[in-house]
This record gives structure tokens, sequence and C-alpha cells, in this order.
């Protein structure tokens, strides 16, 4: 599991007070569990997470009671774990070391772009998130530790860029990723989450450009094997 995943998975495992959960030992668990996670998550979206009860899960899957506490404590261990499966993926589905990219700058393009992609698949689960992070302090540290893990991988970035000559010195890494990070979420959460507006290369190409320009990035440079 990614060291990021991991620091996230004890923080929720703390707030929803499960700090370890058995996973199923048989086929058929290991699908009433996912079952579970998807009608969570699929009830959770419809309505919101304040609003939602262990019930209204239970009659999304249509399971029972026992059927649902042999898997999950409460309300907030299964929301945890949709959240904790959401978020594998995406790390998964944004992380663009697979990219033929030749110029840096194409790595960002498709950093960017996969980012967008990845929270329209997901913007109602990503609503609750940020509806949950208002309404409960205690989430809200987790909401930031989510966001540092983000920012951590961009900071990383520009550190070796940095290291190659590429990148302006004077830009601080740190403080760099934390805000391209606000910049792509708080664009994603009210123009895809709220407008419902669809990713565009449109999109994609200004966001670039803020973040290209934004820390002094050689735009016609290679890409190196460990960018």
């Amino acid at each position: 599991m990614d060291a990021d995943i991991e620091d996230i998975t004890r923080a929720l495992g703390v707030w929803s007070g499960v700090v370890s959960e058995s996973e199923p030992k048989n086929k058929r668990g290991v699908r009433t569990r996912q079952h579970l996670l998807d009608s969570a998550a699929a009830t959770f979206v419809r309505l919101g997470y304040v609003n939602c009860a262990v019930e209204d899960i239970l009659q999304e899957a249509d399971v029972s009671r026992g059927t649902f506490y042999s898997h999950f404590k409460s309300k907030k261990a299964i929301f945890a774990a949709v959240i904790t499966c959401s978020l594998e993926s995406r790390m998964k589905s944004t992380d663009v070391s697979d990219s033929e990219e030749p110029l840096v700058r194409g790595r960002v393009e498709e950093s960017v772009r996969r980012f967008l992609d990845s929270y329209w698949r997901t913007r109602g689960l990503s609503q609750v998130i940020e509806q949950v992070a208002n309404h409960d302090p205690s989430f809200r540290e987790i909401r930031l530790i989510i966001r540092d893990s983000f920012a951590k991988r961009i900071a990383k970035g520009i550190r070796r860029q940095q290291a190659r000559g590429i990148a302006d010195p004077a830009v601080d890494p740190a403080e760099a990723g934390l805000a391209l990070v606000s910049m792509l979420t708080n664009y994603a959460h009210t123009e895809l989450g709220w407008r419902q507006r669809q990713p565009s290369e449109e999109m994609v190409e200004l966001l670039t450009r803020f973040w290209v320009h934004g820390i002094g990035l050689d735009e016609d440079a290679p890409v190196q094997p460990d960018d």
C-alpha cells in the first residue's frame, strides 16, 4: 500500500473507531463487502453523509442488518472504507509514470487531464467528502491529510525539476505543491462538481499553463527516466 494511503487509512481508522479491519476470507465475503461499499457510495452521493443512515444503505444494498454489521461497525466505518477505495483508485489513475509524453510540459498536461477525468468520475463522492469536512472538524483534519498527500507528490516533482535546472529555484516546492493542488481541486469542485461541466481540453490547457508558468518550468525540457 502507498505510504500516503497508509497515513490516510490510519487517520480514518482513528476517526471511525476502527483501527484495523479484517478482510473477508472467501470470495462470497469479498463480493458482499464490495456490494456494500458500492451501495454505500451510491447512498452517500444521493443523500449526503449527514442525512444518510445505515438503514438507507441496507435498503440500497438489499441486505440484512446482520450482513452489514458482519462487515462494518458503523456508518463512519463504511464511509471510511469507501473513501480509502476511492483514493486508492484516484492515486493510481493520476499517476503519470506510465506516460509516454517526451516533454515535461506534456507530462504536466497529462497530470492535469487525468486529475480532471478522475474527479469527474467521482465528483459525487468528492462533494460528499467536502460536506463532511465542513460539518465535522475532526474529519477536516483527514481532508487536509488527503490534500497534503497530493501536494507532496507535486512538490517531489518540482524538486527534481529544480535539481535539473528546468524549474525556478526560487519557488518553494512544498508551498507550490499546496497552491497547485488548491487550484486543481477548487476548480474541479466548482466547475465539474457544482456546475456539472465535463472536463475539456480547454480546461486542461488553461490549468497546465498556470502550473508551468507558476513554477517557471522550461516547457521544452525533455522527460528523464526519474521524472
